[in-house]
């Protein structure tokens, strides 16, 4: 059994040995816990965070074209198939495929003997019915005579003036039979109703044509001027019919992509129907085609210019923030500090948006970046332009750029069927 005094011993050593851990606890948290604490007190909380790093685009002033897109066809102002008017023999064709023809030039010719000879016989037969209608009239000028002196019955000399307008009647008709002949002629050389562009031809020299054939011998189309008909719902034909009085509405015909734009025409006519399958009303646009870019039943880009918004606020539409509370943008002051601004917005595409009231021309909104920010946060501001843009563009939209308004978009408006169609 040990000794009183040894266990007292013992509990000292333990004793010693503890108070000797807790002081050196306590001086490792002065030197070094401490120490971080009181520098993070000194740099405050943002200290140890980076500023973020944000695109910042100026406000501007301009006009803001408002417009309505769709799917529309190119349709041709004037196609014409071009078909034999008598039966024959294809003996030529005088165009190649894709060419550029004017009015009255030659396209094919048919074998035109039997035409002829069908010519030559009624001038025959207007030449006898003429020697006739001669010999009756100068019997008809001695019947007169001769019934001056009661020597022939009145019965004799009406008689003889009957006969002689029956001669003239067969005179007119041998005249008809000629004009008919000769048009019969012309016909065998096919010639162009109207200029335009010839297409692939159907029938081959040596083939028999008729007017029955289910093929024509090629179609002729026009491609300048060049029309575009395509859809749009229902909702919007009043507000068109009243712009349309107000003046032309402009339609731009864009690339496939929808930021270039091919050709600009003028709306020309509305249909008189909507068509109950889809909600949508037909619309053909008139477009000058000089170098020929548009053809016909190809599917194109479309948008109708309703408004053009003048001296609006215009910002780019990445700068529109949506929330529960509304849309809002972040506004940098000139210390770099951003601002949480509702904003009411008026109409926009997918590139710029109008601002009817929040902010004002000249203040600079953030564009890119705006993941981490938070009203009165410190930015960077690293670029004065969109991302992916030189220092160069300017902020303003172009004159004429087209646009959508933001409610009243129609890029997904159904497409009236027959509009599909060639």
């Amino acid at each position: 059994m040990p000794h009183p005094s040894t266990r007292r011993v013992f509990a000292k050593r333990v004793l010693f040995w503890t108070l000797l851990l807790l002081i050196g606890l306590v001086a490792l948290w002065w030197f070094f816990l401490r120490d971080s604490s009181e520098s993070n007190d000194k740099n405050g909380p943002d200290a140890s965070m980076p500023r973020a790093a944000v695109a910042a685009v100026t406000a501007q002033q301009g006009d803001f074209p408002v417009t309505l897109s769709a799917l529309g066809t190119v349709r041709s102002l004037s196609s014409i198939e071009v078909r034999p008017r008598v039966e024959g023999e294809l003996v030529s064709v005088d165009f190649r495929e894709g060419q550029r023809v004017e009015r009255g030039q030659v396209l094919a010719h048919i074998d035109d003997r039997i035409y002829q000879a069908q010519l030559a016989q009624a001038n025959a037969e207007l030449t006898q019915n003429q020697a006739q209608l001669a010999t009756a009239r100068e019997d008809l000028k001695r019947y007169e005579n001769l019934s001056r002196a009661n020597n022939v019955s009145r019965q004799d000399l009406e008689t003889q003036r009957q006969l002689v307008r029956q001669y003239q009647g067969a005179v007119e008709g041998s005249r008809a039979s000629v004009q008919d002949a000769q048009v019969q002629l012309d016909y065998t050389t096919v010639r162009a109703p109207a200029g335009g562009i010839i297409g692939l031809r159907n029938v081959d020299p040596g083939n028999i044509v008729s007017t029955g054939d289910d093929n024509p011998i090629a179609t002729l189309t026009s491609l300048d001027p060049i029309s575009v008909v395509f859809s749009l719902p229902g909702q919007y034909l009043s507000r068109i019919r009243s712009s349309m009085q107000q003046g032309p509405m402009t339609v731009s015909i864009m690339d496939d992509s929808a930021t270039d734009t091919i050709a600009k025409g003028e709306l020309t006519s509305i249909d008189s129907a909507i068509n109950t399958d889809t909600g949508t009303a037909r619309l053909r646009a008139r477009l000058d085609n000089d170098d020929e870019q548009l053809f016909p039943n190809a599917f194109v880009n479309v948008e109708l210019t309703l408004a053009t918004l003048e001296n609006v606020v215009i910002v780019p539409e990445t700068a529109i923030q949506n929330s529960e509370s509304g849309n809002h943008v972040y506004v940098v002051d000139d210390s770099d500090t951003v601002h949480q601004r509702s904003v009411s917005v008026g109409a926009s595409d997918d590139l710029h948006a109008v601002i009817d009231s929040g902010i004002e021309v000249g203040e600079r909104v953030v564009v890119d970046g705006v993941d981490r920010l938070r009203d009165g946060a410190s930015v960077n501001v690293v670029s004065n332009n969109l991302p992916g843009e030189s220092d160069t563009r300017h902020d303003t939209p172009p004159a004429g750029e087209s646009t959508n308004e933001g409610q009243l978009k129609a890029t997904d408006a159904p497409t009236d069927e027959g509009d599909r169609s060639s």
